[in-house]
């Protein structure tokens, strides 16, 4: 476990997998067409830049603590980490798990959106029990939470958004809006990942 980091008079508890203003984004300027013409890419690119399906990942400086916590967006690395390896994303320790699952914490309105828990796609880590309260007691974001239990919570895809290629300039284009893309779609090559999206299965509702 991480020691959690706290911010401003109050002491407000940061998550671990929030973001930081002082986290640089090294996305825009280093995004290209790459040799060939056929993939998004960077152009220093390195093998840790793309996940084991061959996606594209943003680019974020890793410096917790830097400039003011944005409880609104959730550090690509670490999201991804907490995701992966089932730790949770407020204070980065194991996450709660039961022989009902693992344990997590959604906004009411996406499940009745969805129409059910089961099958529900979450971008959002899961939680240890103790941070899951802290969590519903400080976050502005948690306006009707949810705790959902996932006994088979399944790697689905990512979320992210779309770059087209644009021959009048030799440079590539964002799309205006954000997508969640299935592993495997032919159309990852022009993607940029920034968050795992998680499929919860075998589901039952805690609270």
């Amino acid at each position: 476990m991480t020691e959690m980091i706290t911010w401003g008079p109050r002491a407000l508890p940061v998550p671990y997998a929030a973001a930081w203003t002082g986290e640089g984004t090294r996305v825009a300027a280093a995004l290209s067409v790459r040799p060939g013409g056929d993939r998004l890419g960077y152009r220093d690119e390195v093998p840790g830049d793309r996940d084991r399906h061959g996606v594209l990942w943003a680019r974020m400086d890793a410096g917790p603590g830097a400039g003011r916590p944005d409880f609104s967006v959730l550090h690509p690395a670490r999201q991804r980490r907490t995701m992966l390896e089932r730790l949770c994303q407020v204070c980065g320790g194991p996450a709660d798990r039961t022989s009902r699952g693992w344990l997590f914490l959604v906004q009411r309105a996406e499940v009745q959106d969805f129409g059910a828990c089961e099958g529900l796609l979450s971008t959002k880590p899961p939680v240890c029990r103790p941070c899951a309260a802290l969590a519903v007691r400080h976050c502005p974001h948690l306006t009707d939470p949810l705790l959902i239990r996932s006994r088979k919570p399944r790697v689905w895809g990512v979320f992210g958004g779309f770059f087209t290629p644009d021959p009048a300039s030799n440079g590539i284009v964002p799309h205006p809006e954000d997508y969640h893309l299935p592993y495997g779609h032919p159309d990852a090559k022009w993607f940029l990942a920034s968050q795992l999206v998680i499929e919860l299965t075998r589901c039952t509702i805690e609270s």
